[in-house]
C-alpha cells in the first residue's frame, strides 16, 4: 500500500511511543524526471534503489528529507508497509539491551564481536589455513585506548603451499563499510567459513585455497556497526569532531573518504558534515580508510607509487592508461541492498581503460546472483569510494557488490535467497583470481565429478565435467557467446603452471558444436603415487580464449581393489535452541568406525545421533566428520539456525540426494510433538544444484500426500534453483513425514538436493 504527502504525521508515529521520543525514517518512492535531478538528491540520501524504466528511487527518508524531496521537484509516495517493518524493527532495537540478536527473524547476523570470535575460532582450529592480524584502530580507539575496535583482517589460505607459490593472487572483501547493512559482512564472514570448513571435503574450496588467497575485513566499520546493532540508522563512523551535528547526524562517510578522485564530481560527496555522504574534511581523513589504505595498497611514496600493500601499483593515476591484463586478484566491496554489480568509474560516465574486461567479469558474476551489471555512474556519479581508488591507483579489478533486497533484511530472505546467490558469485571471482582481466571472456567450467573417488593403482579415472560460455547477465548489453572448441583436463596443477600436464576431453554429444558442452575423459593413474590427487579442467571458446577452471579430487589406492571412502551425511531439526542431529552416513566398501561433531560453538561430541543445546540464539556451521574400518574419512557441514523464543521451529535435511537422469527422487522430514495445523506462511528453502534447471520440476509432499509445487521447469538453461517459498500449509497437520520431491524430465544434466528445510 503507498501513500502520499498527507500521511506523513501519521508515519511518523506508527512505533507506539516511539515518535514522541524521536522522529523515525519512512520509505518512500520518488519520481524523477531526468538524471540531473536525480544527481541532485545522490548525495543526500544513505541509499538509492533506482528504476530506469519507471524513473523513480526508493530511499529511507526523515521530515527533512522529504522537504529536499519536494524542493528538488520530485513526487514521491510513502510505503507504509516497509516504513512499519522499519520502525517497528529500529524501535525493537531500541529497547532491548540485546541488540539484533533478540529480534525474531535476526538472529541469523553476528555482532562486531561475535564476528571477531568467529575469526579468532578459525584461526585456532586450521591454523595452516586461517590467521588474523590486526591492521589498526578505529576512530573511536584512537580517542580513548579503552573504547573502539581494533579493525581485523582474517586471511585464509593453504599455507603449506607457500613456499612453492609465494606470491598468490589474492581475493580482498571489505564488509559493512555503511555500518547499517548487515547483510554485507554476515555474506563475507559465511563465505570465509565455507572456504575454511570446507578444505579437504569440498573440492572446489580445496583447489582455491591450495592455489590463492584470501584476505577479509569483516567488519569494515566497526565503531558504526556497532550503533546499528543498537537501532541507529547508522552509515558513516563516529567522528563527531567535524561541524556541529545532531547525535544521528555526525560522522564521515568513510566510502566518500577514500583518496582517489576524492572530492571530484558534482553531487558524488557532500561536504556538509551532517550529510551523509559527508567525504570528510581531506583525503583519507580517517582512520578506517587510513588502515584499509596501508592494507591494499600500502604506502603511496614521493613517486606516486604505493608499495607494501596486499595489490602492487601496475597503473598511474591517470584515466586512460589500462592495468596490464596479466594482473592478478581481484578487490571487493560488498555493500546492500540495490541488487547491482559495479565497477569504475563512479565519478564519471566514461569508460575504464580496462572497461571490456571489468564488464565480462562483472557480467559472470552477475548471472549467478541474478543482479544487474553496470558502470557505477550509470547510477548517479560517487567520488571518493573504494572500488574507484583500488582500481585507479592500483590498476586492480574492483567491485562494488549491493546485495539483497532490503537493508534490514530478515533472516529467512537472507539465507534462503541473498546469500546462497552470493556464494555462487564470489566462488565463481576466486576461480578467476589467476587472470581476472582474462578469463572470464572465455567458458566457465561449471561442474566436474569422477565416476569413482578411490580407483586401484593404474585404474584410469573416469571424468564428467560441464564447460558453458554462455552463463553471463545480458540485462544490460550483452557480451558474446562462443561455441566450446575443447577442452582439457589438467593432473595435478592448474592450467597455468609450468609444466602441468594435460589431457584432451571429449565431447560427449560427439562434436564441439554449442556453447555448452558436457566433456568426458579418462585419466591413466599408472605411476601416480597413494593418496589425493587433483584434476583441473578448463574449456576453450571458438575464439580462442580459455576460461575459469574447476576440479575434483580423487584417491588412487594400492593394488587390490582399493578402498571407497564414507560419505557423511546429517540431518538436523531445531526446537528453540536445542537441536536433534540425525547421521545417515554410508559407507560403500565396509563400515563407520568413529564420528566426530564440531557443532561451531566449541564444543564437540562423538555420539552417532546427538541432542545438542546452544547458550544463544544464531546461525552455526556444524560439521560431521566419519572415519571408516580402513582409516578414510570425510565431513559434512551445514548450517543450522536456533533461536531462543517464539512457536517457530525450522526443520532440515542435510543429506544429499543424487538427482539423476529422467529420475524421481525424495528427500524426507519428520516433524512430531507439534499441535495443529500448519501456518498459512510457512517456508520451504530448497538448495538443489542441477546444470539444467528447466529439466526439473519441485514439489513439496505434505503427510497426506498433498502437492505445493515449487519449481515447474523454468529459468531456461540456467544452473540451481536456490530460494525459499512461501506456501499455504493451513489445510495440514504439521505432524508427518514432509517431503521433496525432484522430477528430472531429461537427458545428460543431473545434479542432487544439497539442503532443504521447513519453518513453521
Amino acid at each position: 500500500m503507498r501513500i502520499r504527502y498527507a500521511a506523513l504525521p501519521l508515519l511518523l508515529a506508527l512505533s507506539a511511543g516511539a515518535a514522541a521520543a524521536e522522529e523515525l525514517p519512512v520509505f518512500v518512492t520518488a519520481h524523477y524526471q531526468n538524471p540531473a535531478q536525480l544527481q541532485r538528491i545522490a548525495s543526500r540520501f544513505q541509499h538509492l534503489i533506482v528504476d530506469r524504466n519507471a524513473r523513480t528511487v526508493k530511499v529511507e527518508a526523515m521530515p527533512e528529507d522529504l522537504d529536499a524531496l519536494r524542493r528538488a521537484g520530485l513526487r514521491y509516495e510513502i510505503d507504509r508497509e516497509g516504513t512499519e517493518k522499519l520502525q517497528r524493527l529500529q524501535s525493537a532495537l531500541q529497547s532491548s539491551a540485546l541488540g539484533i540478536k533478540s529480534i525474531p527473524g535476526y538472529a541469523c547476523y553476528r555482532t562486531v564481536e561475535e564476528t571477531y570470535q568467529t575469526m579468532d575460532q578459525l584461526a585456532a582450529s586450521k591454523p595452516q589455513l586461517a590467521s588474523v592480524r590486526v591492521i589498526g584502530p578505529s576512530w573511536q580507539k584512537t580517542q580513548s585506548a579503552g573504547s573502539g575496535y581494533d579493525m581485523k583482517v582474517l586471511k585464509l589460505t593453504n599455507s603449506a603451499t607457500d613456499a612453492a607459490l609465494p606470491n598468490k593472487p589474492t581475493l580482498v572483501l571489505f564488509g559493512s563499510i555503511h555500518a547499517r547493512e548487515y547483510t554485507p559482512a554476515e555474506t563475507v564472514t559465511r563465505f570465509a567459513e565455507w572456504l575454511a570448513n570446507g578444505y579437504g571435503s569440498n573440492d572446489e574450496a580445496t583447489w582455491l585455497l591450495d592455489n590463492f588467497a584470501f584476505q577479509f575485513v569483516l567488519q569494515a566499520n566497526p565503531d558504526g556497526r556497532k550503533k546499528a546493532e543498537a537501532g541507529s540508522s547508522w552509515r558513516k563512523n563516529v567522528n563527531n569532531t567535524n561541524g556541529s551535528c545532531s547525535a544521528s547526524a555526525y560522522g564521515t562517510d568513510l566510502n566518500r573518504n577514500f583518496p582517489y578522485h576524492w572530492n571530484s564530481a558534482a553531487g558524488g560527496s557532500s561536504g556538509n558534515a551532517c550529510a551523509e555522504t559527508y567525504r570528510g574534511p581531506t583525503a583519507a581523513s580517517e582512520p578506517e580508510t587510513q588502515n584499509l589504505m596501508r592494507l591494499v595498497a600500502g604506502t603511496r611514496g614521493s613517486n606516486g607509487v604505493y608499495t607494501g600493500g596486499i595489490f602492487p601499483d601496475r597503473r598511474p593515476d591517470d584515466v586512460n592508461t589500462a592495468a596490464p591484463e596479466d594482473y592478478q586478484g581481484i578487490f571487493m566491496d560488498i555493500h546492500s541492498a540495490a541488487q547491482l554489480v559495479l565497477w569504475s568509474w563512479g565519478d564519471t560516465s566514461n569508460p575504464a581503460p580496462n572497461s571490456a574486461a571489468l564488464r565480462a567479469l562483472g557480467r559472470r558474476m552477475a548471472y549467478h546472483n541474478n543482479y544487474r551489471p553496470q558502470q557505477s555512474d550509470e547510477l548517479y556519479a560517487t567520488d571518493g569510494t573504494t572500488d574507484d581508488t583500488m582500481y585507479g591507483s592500483l590498476g586492480v579489478p574492483a567491485y562494488t557488490i549491493e546485495l539483497g533486497v532490503s537493508f534490514f533484511e530478515s533472516c529467512s530472505t537472507f539465507t534462503g535467497t541473498t546469500l546462497p546467490d552470493n556464494l555462487k558469485s564470489l566462488r565463481y571471482a576466486a576461480r578467476s583470481l589467476w587472470a581476472p582481466y582474462k578469463l572470464p571472456s572465455g567458458p566457465d567450467t561449471v561442474a566436474v565429478s569422477v565416476a569413482s573417488a578411490t580407483v586401484p593403482a593404474g585404474t584410469p579415472v573416469s571424468l564428467t565435467a560441464t564447460v558453458d560460455d554462455s552463463v553471463f547477465n545480458q540485462s544490460n548489453g550483452t557480451e558474446p557467446v562462443q561455441n566450446i572448441a575443447s577442452a582439457r583436463a589438467y593432473l595435478d596443477a592448474p592450467p597455468w603452471a609450468a609444466g602441468a600436464v594435460s589431457y584432451p576431453l571429449n565431447a560427449s554429444d560427439g562434436s564441439f558444436n554449442a556453447s555448452r558442452e558436457t566433456v568426458t575423459g579418462s585419466i591413466p593413474t599408472t605411476g601416480l603415487a597413494a593418496g589425493v590427487h587433483t584434476l583441473y579442467v578448463q574449456g576453450t571458446d571458438a575464439s580462442g580464449k580459455p576460461g575459469t577452471p574447476n576440479a575434483v579430487r580423487f584417491t588412487v589406492g594400492g593394488t587390490g581393489p582399493g578402498n571407497n571412502p564414507p560419505v557423511a551425511n546429517f540431518s538436523s531439526s531445531a526446537s528453540g535452541l536445542t537441536v536433534s542431529f540425525t547421521d545417515s552416513s554410508t559407507d560403500s566398501d565396509g563400515s563407520i568406525v568413529s564420528r566426530s561433531w564440531n557443532f561451531g560453538d566449541g564444543t564437540t561430541s562423538t555420539a552417532t545421533s546427538p541432542s545438542k543445546t546452544y547458550a544463544a540464539a544464531g546461525t552455526y556451521t556444524v560439521t560431521l566428520t566419519v572415519t571408516d574400518d580402513d582409516g578414510a574419512t570425510h565431513s559434512k557441514t551445514a548450517s543450522v539456525t536456533v533461536s531462543d523464543g517464539g512457536g517457530t521451529q525450522t526443520y532440515r535435511n542435510d543429506n544429499d540426494v543424487q538427482i539423476l537422469d529422467n529420475a524421481t527422487v525424495e528427500s524426507s522430514i519428520a516433524v512430531s510433538g507439534r499441535s495443529g495445523n500448519a501456518p498459512s506462511n510457512a517456508s520451504v528453502s530448497v538448495t538443489i544444484y542441477h546444470t539444467y534447471k528447466s529439466d526439473i520440476k519441485v514439489d513439496l509432499v505434505a503427510p497426506d500426500g498433498t502437492l505445493y509445487n515449487l519449481h515447474n521447469r523454468t529459468g531456461g538453461s540456467a544452473d540451481n534453483v536456490i530460494g525459499t517459498f512461501v506456501k499455504d500449509l493451513s489445510g495440514e497437520a504439521l505432524n508427518g513425514t514432509w517431503k521433496l520431491r525432484v522430477n528430472d524430465n531429461a537427458t545428460q544434466d543431473t545434479g542432487r538436493i544439497d539442503t532443504w528445510s521447513l519453518t513453521f
